[in-house]
């Protein structure tokens, strides 16, 4: 087939410790980028790139005889809360196949509230939250300190921090106009589950769901005092990504009893299939006081770092699956394929 990999590319010369990072962190580097196309290669695939700039749509269009299948690893073409539908929505527009949700549910995933007013309705344990349009705004007197407050519309550990969980009204007061300052698209403040956190990837549709080993992270390797979240400097300043040795801030597989094992990965195909991902996604999950498992967000598209000395949790999973980079996105493409053939 000949594919399109539409993505966002991230600007160079910036290290973990630039505080221009987190602004471009969902965009990737040129050697994922080039790994991912040559994954399409060794499948016996085509690839054509596409990063993402103002004239995206003119150039799809006027290719669009010339792609069979467009690769969605993109974070949208601007800034704002429906940015994971813009691709999608391109598509449909061009009549372009391509891989991953569509606009809504592309849309409803990266809107932690939303997503989480779907899962309750379907039964599915997620935290206690309020959304938070303005820093004034009252809190819920259903919810209970301590509490985590986070960016609705962001991923990647965008906008969480040390002072993310929160103690008392005061301190509640200050995470949310810290994040105001910043993000837009409102703050999630929900309860703050104290218990062990996982995420798990999966691969497929419908019924047909291929789910890789669980991480857990690993909160007894971040440094002392650090909260244990996974915030944005765990992930890319003293995670796996950044200081500490690969492998230390993870386990996989995780260390679960087969009934826990059996409750996480049935929480992260409910999620999955509910919210309406397609093809691959990676399910985020956090343990309450009473080892209850709760849902906490979706990732789609999730990182597809290819070099096994980064933290990448997708690519990692797959690895100990025993699946080959070129694999892991042999099987994502199979699934799409798949789906667009039925």
């Amino acid at each position: 087939m000949r594919i399109a990999l539409v993505y966002n590319l991230r600007p160079v010369g910036l290290d973990r410790h630039d505080p221009r990072l987190e602004a471009v962190i969902e965009g990737d580097e040129w050697k994922t980028i080039e790994a991912i196309g040559n994954a399409f290669i060794a499948n016996h695939h085509e690839v054509s790139y596409y990063p993402i700039d103002s004239d995206i749509y003119t150039r799809l269009k006027n290719d669009k005889s010339k792609i069979d299948l467009l690769f969605n690893n993109s974070e949208g073409v601007s800034p704002g809360p429906s940015r994971e539908a813009h691709i999608p929505m391109l598509c449909e527009i061009l009549g372009i196949p391509y891989t991953g949700p569509d606009p809504l549910s592309a849309g409803l995933i990266l809107n932690k509230s939303r997503a989480k007013e779907i899962w309750r309705s379907h039964g599915i344990a997620t935290a206690q939250s309020e959304l938070f349009t303005d820093p004034q705004d009252n809190l819920d007197p259903k919810l209970h300190f301590p509490l985590i407050v986070k960016p609705n519309g962001e991923g990647s550990g965008m906008g969480i921090k040390n002072s993310s969980i929160v103690h008392n009204h005061q301190q509640l007061k200050f995470a949310l106009s810290d994040l105001f300052t910043t993000y837009s698209g409102g703050a999630l403040v929900e309860e703050y589950l104290s218990g062990r956190e996982f995420t798990i990837g999966l691969i497929g549709n419908g019924d047909k769901l291929l789910t890789l080993p669980i991480i857990e992270i690993n909160f007894d390797a971040f440094p002392p005092g650090a909260p244990k979240i996974d915030t944005f400097a765990a992930k890319f300043v003293y995670g796996a990504t950044g200081e500490a040795p690969m492998h230390e801030t993870e386990f996989c597989p995780a260390k679960v009893t087969p009934q826990l094992a059996k409750e996480l990965n049935q929480a992260a195909v409910a999620a999955y299939q509910t919210i309406g991902c397609r093809d691959f996604g990676r399910v985020d999950l956090r343990l309450n006081a009473k080892g209850v498992v709760h849902v906490m967000e979706i990732n789609h598209p999730p990182g597809l770092m290819s070099d096994p000395e980064e933290s990448s949790f997708f690519t990692i999973a797959g690895r100990v699956a025993g699946y080959t980079f070129s694999q892991l996105i042999g099987k994502i493409l199979d699934s799409a394929i798949t789906r667009l053939h039925h």
